[in-house]
């Protein structure tokens, strides 16, 4: 195995030793067997609509599902002991399909939007980069970048010390460590994270008064646009499938709760 092989593996057990990211949240725990069952129902229809709106449709649309959305959110920050719990949203006027949580607030891609067909699915997503606000994950991942960094800075320089190299030689080894391990700080819990958010989303929506199980499209749309079955470790999101199956299961965990918030995990 390689050094940078041996740097990657050593870096991602690190921070998993170290506990950076774990959920704070119960997750639904999902089978292959359920994921691929999952796929089956997607391949089942390949057709993938869009539904393109004006920009002020969906300006509109936006401000009127975050007054829904955050009417009785409070609960759940409280939960998560998130200190903020005000919710920015940006729409993004070009083909990306993408939506993202940054700490200037939440961004929603028309080239997403559009192949949302109902105001609850385009809650779904925004209940989802709310998800990551109420879970701090803004703040876990940039601990574990730095912690991955530190971690490959100092497997690769030490690895460029035993092996002899020059000075210039393992300076550029740990330069180089530091990346890969920031890389790999960045994608160790990023698929938990995505989890956590996916079930937050649901309480979310529920608190909301809003239909789950059509909110639910929005992950049939997800599975549709990625050709994954199962996520392996470098991915950054759970495979469609996954999601789908998780969907279901967070929907459970909220029909039978008593006060619509989600089970913490163990300390």
């Amino acid at each position: 195995m390689s050094a940078w092989r041996i740097a990657c593996a050593s870096v991602a057990a690190c921070l998993a030793l170290q506990g950076c990211g774990g959920a704070a949240f119960m997750l639904p725990q999902v089978s292959e067997k359920e994921a691929l069952l999952a796929a089956r129902e997607v391949d089942a229809d390949l057709d993938l609509p869009t539904f393109p709106r004006s920009r002020t449709y969906y300006q509109d649309a936006i401000h009127r599902l975050d007054r829904q959305l955050i009417r009785n959110v409070r609960p759940l920050c409280d939960r998560a002991e998130t200190s903020d719990c005000r919710f920015v949203f940006h729409y993004v006027a070009d083909d990306e399909v993408n939506a993202f949580t940054a700490a200037d607030g939440i961004y929603l891609h028309r080239g997403l939007l559009d192949y949302l067909e109902s105001d609850e699915e385009i809650a779904a997503v925004m209940a989802h980069e709310m998800g990551h606000q109420i879970a701090n994950h803004i703040e876990e991942s940039r601990d574990s970048i730095l912690i991955g960094a530190l971690i490959g800075g100092l497997l690769m320089g030490g690895a460029g010390v035993i092996g002899g190299s020059t000075q210039e030689t393992t300076e550029d080894m740990a330069a180089a460590g530091m990346g890969l391990g920031a890389q790999v700080g960045m994608l160790t819990f990023s698929k938990e994270q995505e989890r956590e958010a996916d079930l937050l989303a649901a309480y979310v929506l529920a608190r909301a008064g809003m239909d789950l199980n059509r909110a639910g499209g929005t992950f049939a749309v997800l599975a549709k646009l990625d050709d994954r079955n199962w996520a392996s470790w470098n991915d950054t999101h759970p495979a469609g499938p996954q999601r789908i199956v998780a969907w279901r299961k967070a929907v459970a965990s909220v029909d039978a709760s008593g006060d619509q918030l989600p089970v913490m995990t163990e300390p």
